[in-house]
């Protein structure tokens, strides 16, 4: 009687991609540290499919462990084709391929930069701006939905496209997102994403920024020139506004806190204010 020392494959069902995305959805950043940033998440993430891959074995189980908890910090969604090329990759690992921990760390780490860079470009800013500027104007009105529809927009945008990026970088592996930067397809999209999103800003600002000058200046008797009316206005419509959004922008690129900034905008105001300038 011939015995079949063969082993059976082990794969990733489309279930065990859909457990990985819930579970990265709602712990991605639940217990992060510097040493560490998004490593926590990312293992609880993928942990079921280690277990389901070295649970028979303690030591390689504890090699895992120790290799999935190294730093790691990407884009939440656009970051998910790293999860789906570890995972192919710990895959073919668990049936035999020479991948090292080496190989896996390197390529998260060489990913994840250019990733977090396109998913801020797109999500943080460019569709994020566009989605809560028109859940603002609801919110103006008193309309208690603003908040949800704002929630429920970018759920709608964000996450079908992030699952999808998920199972996609699953399937194609490596190559498939190494095709996608050796293309040049990449830089066009940030840059393009970038653009819009600095339209988006300036849009932004001229809508909800308001800061207006009630200075004026005698020039003899019964002429005054207005500060805002005759010189700002004519120099360009909203200026102080947009004066006052650069200076934030300028000083949020100088790593100044945001508290830092609140505080300062606040002296610029009262100072304004008691000069008669505001």
């Amino acid at each position: 009687m011939e015995i079949s020392t063969k082993t059976e494959k082990k794969t990733i069902s489309r279930k065990d991609l859909n457990r990985v995305w819930w579970r990265w959805v709602f712990f991605q950043e639940s217990c992060e540290s510097y040493e560490r940033m998004q490593a926590p998440g990312f293992f609880f993430a993928i942990s079921p499919i280690l277990e389901k891959f070295y649970g028979d074995d303690p030591e390689a189980m504890k090699a895992a462990c120790k290799r999935h908890m190294q730093f790691y910090n990407s884009e939440p969604y656009c970051g998910l084709a790293i999860h789906g090329i570890v995972l192919a990759m710990e895959e073919e690992r668990a049936n035999g391929a020479p991948i090292t921990d080496e190989n896996i760390n390197s390529l998260k780490t060489g990913l994840m930069g250019p990733l977090a860079g396109l998913g801020d470009s797109v999500r943080a800013g460019t569709i994020a701006p566009i989605v809560t500027a028109f859940a603002i104007s609801f919110g103006q009105k008193g309309n208690l939905i603003a908040p949800f529809l704002l929630i429920g927009i970018m759920v709608a945008i964000v996450w079908p496209f992030a699952i999808w990026l998920l199972r996609k970088a699953y399937a194609t592996g490596k190559e498939g997102i190494e095709e996608i930067f050796a293309s040049g397809k990449l830089e066009w999209i940030t840059t393009l994403t970038t653009t819009l999103g600095a339209v988006t800003l300036g849009a932004l600002t001229a809508n909800y920024v308001t800061l207006t000058s009630v200075a004026k200046f005698q020039l003899g008797k019964g002429s005054a020139i207005s500060l805002q009316k005759d010189l700002l206005d004519v120099i360009m419509k909203n200026l102080l506004p947009c004066l006052i959004t650069l200076l934030c922008v300028y000083l949020l690129n100088k790593k100044v806190s945001t508290i830092k900034i609140i505080l300062l905008l606040c002296v610029i105001c009262a100072a304004g204010v008691m000069i008669g300038l505001f």
